[in-house]
């Protein structure tokens, strides 16, 4: 099973993979693709790219499991619309569903389980541990 985590943080998408042996040993297969980032929101071709390049990349890593981090809609922790034009333009992969999963779902889950894997950077902790939780969802 392979799955992948998503963490949209700005203007990147940050990405982690995992894939799961038949024999229970869990890998990072996250490769060079760490985070794609939209660099100018206005230009047609810049979002363009955006969605090439994330679009490639999932298929790259086949995941039979998808999702993104939740963010807040309303109230004072509000994400940025920008942020939510990065989750739709992820979420128009039609390969494979993506899921969006709530922190506190995630958060609920490791108060059960341990958290084994070991991101390659601090910034991809959020989507590694969505990739992980996926492999037990």
């Amino acid at each position: 099973m392979r799955t992948i985590g998503i963490d949209i943080d700005k203007t990147k998408a940050i990405f982690f993979a995992l894939e799961q042996a038949a024999d229970g040993t869990i890998h990072n297969i996250t490769g060079k693709t760490k985070t794609i980032t939209l660099k100018d929101e206005t230009d047609q071709q810049s979002v363009l790219d955006f969605l090439r390049e994330s679009h490639a990349y999932l298929g790259s890593i086949q995941a039979g499991k998808i999702a993104i981090k939740a963010r807040q809609t309303k109230g004072k922790f509000s994400a940025s619309p920008l942020s939510f034009k990065l989750e739709a333009l992820l979420q128009t992969y039609a390969d494979s569903p993506i899921r969006l999963i709530a922190p506190a779902t995630v958060n609920a889950f490791f108060k059960k389980n341990e958290f084994p894997v070991t991101p390659d950077h601090n910034y991809q902790e959020d989507a590694a541990r969505i990739a992980f939780y996926l492999l037990h969802a």
